[in-house]
């Protein structure tokens, strides 16, 4: 009886123990158990306290966040992750609050801020950076609120602003790159609040207004540098609101409509400065068709607007109801092109917000390239600007000598211009027995710098030994570097170029090496050709200055080196085919692609 008793203590016991000894679980995102969430430690299974290692995951299996417990509650250092895996924030975290040195990061891992955190209040300095890594704001914390002096910067490391903060609340005052006061206003935390006044480079005020929480709210007013009112409105909640009234220097009223949720909305029109109209719009949600008008009451300028944005085709006329120009707009950003009234080109160049921008060409009405020019604007308004390129005192031109070669031009960069790389390709050639993929480096209308690969297989899609007894077919390869000079029309660009080219392809023939057709061989020969060769092509694309879809046709003539070599056996079987040295080719092409930008535009 004894024995047995000491048995049962004994198992006891040894449950206990067991129990006692620390127990690793896991959670999972899903039913099945296949997406793991959690890995972490309890001491044991009867009070589950988690103690020890902590360990989440994203969905896509990538760490989350990482730490230990210590009786239930965060100890030590712990880690943050983006769910791209990268590290967020980093600090320890002591009975489930920050304590000490903390590190955030954006997600491209430049360090976003740091500072000290204690009982989940910042303590001390604190620097926050921008995505580049550059200091953007640095100043001290008492108590969770920003104390004392706080300077804020320019990426480029120049002081930007400055705020003498008491409680959380002081006046900042904000800087240009020249030390140029910008504005001042109060501001509570990091949030613009109460009455702020903003100035023009020259110092004079430029608009005044209220901030409620970091967000305009109320009147605004706007002002000329003598100090006369150019515009009025409310804003609620950072959009304009209700009736706003711009007005010329002496007073008049120039324009008069309403906002609607941040949009203008109904019938607005501005006058000229004797009364006469000089453009309306009847908008339904910042959209709506935008007319404007010579002195005499003809049509001056046509075109949509969509979400306050020049969109789709303008038409720009001359006042006897000729077309003086046109420009296909998407999101306020086109490529006009400006005629005489001959209908010849004559100018052509960029808009973006009712502004031209970049380097602008000239043309004689023969269609020969006269100059360049750079707009320089007195006032924000494209009126009147395109009917005097020509003669405008403040436009400098950049003559053409009409006796240079045009071909010069092709290297002169322009300002802007769009670079982009494009990718394009054409499966359907495979049906011919080629598959072109290429690269061009794209200029905007001026150059083009393409690098081909053709993968030859001919047939494409059968196998060596499914082709036809005695039937000739190629494998092998071709490739090109070429120069495209373009030229733009109205639609696209044709272009002229010129061609490296080697190809390396060996033709095949399945056959029967002895009359009793028992021994089935393939028949081989290597060829090799190095050719220059000239191209005429057009190319269509979505947008000529711009990302877009893109096609590219073209011929072209090739001459060069060839080299053929096969075995005495097989020459009979591929006599009929080119074998001299001097080699000549036609070719064809007519391929599909997409442009990207590589400068940042779209």
């Amino acid at each position: 009886m004894n024995k047995c008793v000491v048995i049962v203590l004994w198992l006891i016991i040894c449950a206990l123990q067991g129990a006692a000894q620390g127990l690793t679980r896991y959670t999972y995102h899903d039913a099945a158990k296949k997406n793991l969430k959690e890995i972490y430690q309890v001491k044991d299974t009867i009070s589950n306290i988690v103690h020890g290692r902590y360990i989440s995951y994203f969905l896509n299996g990538n760490i989350e966040s990482k730490g230990h417990f210590v009786n239930n509650e965060t100890s030590g250092v712990w880690e943050f992750f983006y769910e791209t895996g990268n590290l967020k924030m980093r600090g320890v975290l002591r009975q489930n609050s920050n304590y000490g040195h903390w590190e955030y990061y954006y997600e491209n891992g430049q360090k976003s801020m740091e500072g000290t955190i204690n009982e989940k209040k910042r303590e001390g300095v604190w620097k926050i950076f921008y995505e580049s890594g550059e200091l953007k704001e640095q100043g001290s914390y008492k108590d969770n609120m920003r104390d004392g002096l706080w300077y804020t910067y320019f990426e480029d490391g120049t002081k930007k602003g400055e705020i003498e903060y008491t409680d959380d609340n002081g006046r900042y005052i904000e800087y240009d790159h020249s030390g140029k006061v910008l504005a001042e206003g109060p501001k509570s935390g990091t949030r613009n609040v109460g009455h702020w006044r903003q100035f023009a480079t020259d110092g004079t005020l430029s608009a005044e207004g209220d901030y409620s929480n970091g967000r305009k709210d109320g009147v605004w007013k706007y002002y000329y540098p003598s100090g006369k009112i150019s515009a009025e409105g409310k804003y609620e909640n950072d959009q304009p609101v209700g009736i706003w009234t711009y007005y010329f220097e002496d007073g008049k009223v120039s324009s008069k409509g309403e906002f609607v949720g941040g949009k203008k909305h109904g019938y607005w029109s501005s006058l000229n400065q004797n009364g006469t109209l000089h453009s309306e719009t009847d908008f339904k949600n910042g959209s709506g068709e935008y007319r404007e008008y010579y002195q005499n009451g003809k049509l001056k300028i046509k075109g949509m607007i969509e979400d306050g944005k020049s969109q789709g085709k303008w038409t720009y006329y001359f006042e006897d109801g000729k077309i003086e120009g046109d420009c296909d707009f998407d999101k306020g950003k086109g490529t006009y092109h400006g005629y005489y009234p001959s209908g010849s080109l004559q100018t052509k160049g960029v808009i973006e917000n009712d502004l031209r921008v970049g380097t602008w060409e000239l043309y004689d009405e023969d269609g020969t390239l006269t100059g360049y020019y750079k707009p320089f604007y007195e006032d924000n308004t494209l009126a009147g600007e395109i009917n005097s390129l020509l003669s405008k005192p403040n436009t400098p031109v950049i003559t053409v000598n009409k006796s240079a070669k045009k071909g010069f031009y092709y290297f002169n960069e322009r300002f802007p211009e769009y670079r982009g790389v494009i990718l394009q390709g054409n499966p359907f050639a495979t049906f011919i027995g080629t598959f072109p993929m290429a690269i061009e480096f794209y200029n905007q209308e001026r150059l083009g710098h393409e690098f081909e690969f053709d993968g030859i297989r001919d047939p494409f899609f059968a196998a060596d030994s499914e082709v036809a007894q005695d039937q000739i077919f190629q494998r092998g390869y071709a490739i090109a570097v070429k120069q495209k000079f373009y030229n733009p029309l109205k639609t696209g660009m044709w272009y002229f170029a010129h061609e490296v080219r080697f190809t390396n392809v060996g033709h095949f023939a399945n056959m029967n090496l002895a009359q009793q057709q028992v021994a089935l061989i393939t028949a081989s020969a290597s060829e090799q050709r190095a050719e220059y060769g000239i191209l005429l092509g057009t190319r269509l694309m979505q947008h000529n200055d711009g990302n877009g879809f893109t096609i590219d046709a073209y011929v072209g003539y090739g001459i060069g080196y060839r080299s053929f070599d096969v075995e005495p056996i097989f020459e009979d079987v591929f006599r009929n085919l080119d074998q001299a040295k001097l080699a000549q080719t036609f070719r064809f092409g007519f391929n599909f692609g997409y442009s990207f930008s590589f400068d940042g535009r779209r």
